[in-house]
């Protein structure tokens, strides 16, 4: 059996003004959509059951081309959660479309929250907060 070594790689933040993180927006958005879309036909595939009957060479066809379908997918769905993590996206919530954005704000870390369907930034909250600590961008702007 060959050993495979895989190096643990140290991502950094990216840090982001309201400004820059908005021009991302309408990039992340279709690359969101699309997983979503694709996130929603995996679970589909993923539910599907076909009994193997062993001499049945067409059912067995279909199994093939399932698993097909679903790696292809799967792949698919893998990479656009990396593009969006190498935009410096911080995915909290993928059935929404929740999205984050560090920030530096008062030497502090902060992050400007985002969700699908917003037009621009809106909101930010402190790290441990979440989503239900939410504040208006304005809060941050006036300081």
């Amino acid at each position: 059996m060959t050993k495979i070594n895989i190096a643990k790689q140290e991502f950094s933040k990216k840090y982001f003004t309201i400004e820059e993180a908005e021009e991302l927006l309408p990039q992340i958005e279709k690359i969101l959509r699309r997983t979503i879309r694709l996130n929603k036909a995996l679970e589909l595939l993923n539910s599907i059951e076909i009994e193997d009957y062993n001499d049945d060479y067409s059912n067995l066809r279909r199994i093939t081309n399932t698993n097909k379908e679903f790696h292809k997918l799967s792949y698919e769905f893998y990479s656009n959660i990396e593009q969006l993590e190498d935009l410096g996206c911080i995915i909290k919530d993928l059935e929404t479309g929740l999205v984050d954005f560090y920030q530096k704000f008062e030497r502090r870390d902060i992050l400007l929250c985002w969700k699908l369907g917003e037009k621009k930034i809106k909101f930010w909250h402190e790290i441990d907060t979440g989503f239900m600590g939410r504040k208006p961008i304005l809060d941050i702007r006036m300081k």
